[in-house]
């Protein structure tokens, strides 16, 4: 914590596990708080990353980065679905199995290479699913040949799941496994008393239609800045 911002420092494909979300009010200038979060940054060898979120405490701060040359990027929506209203009937059948992965370490690194992370990247991956209190629960699809194609990660806190990692095989694209995997995921939270599920989904993403269709809905907006030579 850094004066009201959280700060996060750990390194991997996510921005939001390596930005600073300024939640609380701060008692000291911005010129203050941000020389130390860029030296905290550059201590972990990664870029000062912003996440600019409806829940920040200070409403002038967006303006006072972009007076500062922080660029505004990778806007993206939190949508919700109450699981009553969850809508599979759509969703065709495909010749896969679906299963979960327990060994958090195992599927940690199985991400990773299906996104082409770093060493380091699949590293902070691995350890934020070994520290989180949730329940995380990756599960993946194998097609008839028993090849992995799809992929999807469930995290559990009480009847809340969130919804993340969702992606499929480049060779195996537009055949439906990631959608058939999803449905099914949603359908056993939903049996086993979860009553709302949440992902995040950047707002130009063609995959926002698949969520729309089982009903889940933008809650709300966010949108990141970083100085040019970051905003990637």
């Amino acid at each position: 914590m850094i004066d009201g911002w959280s700060v996060g420092l750990s390194p991997g494909l996510a921005k939001r596990s390596r930005c600073i979300n300024a939640f609380y009010p701060s008692s000291r200038s911005i010129a203050t708080n941000l020389a130390e979060a860029e030296h905290a940054f550059a201590a972990a060898g990664l870029p000062c990353v912003f996440r600019v979120t409806p829940f920040v405490a200070d409403a002038t701060l967006d303006a006072q980065l972009e007076a500062l040359g922080y660029v505004k990027y990778d806007a993206a929506d939190v949508q919700v679905l109450d699981l009553d209203e969850l809508d599979v009937r759509h969703v065709r059948p495909v010749a896969a199995q679906f299963c979960v992965e327990p060994n958090l370490h195992t599927a940690a690194h199985v991400v990773a290479k299906m996104r082409g992370d770093t060493e380091a990247e699949t590293a902070g991956l691995a350890e934020r699913w070994r520290l989180s209190a949730a329940a995380v629960l990756p599960s993946f699809a194998f097609d008839a040949n028993g090849e992995r194609v799809a992929r999807s990660v469930v995290i559990r806190e009480d009847d809340h799941v969130g919804i993340f990692e969702v992606g499929t095989d480049a060779a195996h694209l537009n055949r439906g496994y990631a959608t058939a995997l999803l449905a099914h995921q949603l359908t056993q939270a939903k049996a086993s008393g979860a009553r709302v599920a949440y992902l995040q989904v950047r707002s130009d993403n063609p995959a926002r239609r698949i969520y729309e269709r089982l009903g889940f809905r933008t809650r709300y907006g966010y949108w990141y800045r970083a100085l040019p030579a970051d905003a990637d």
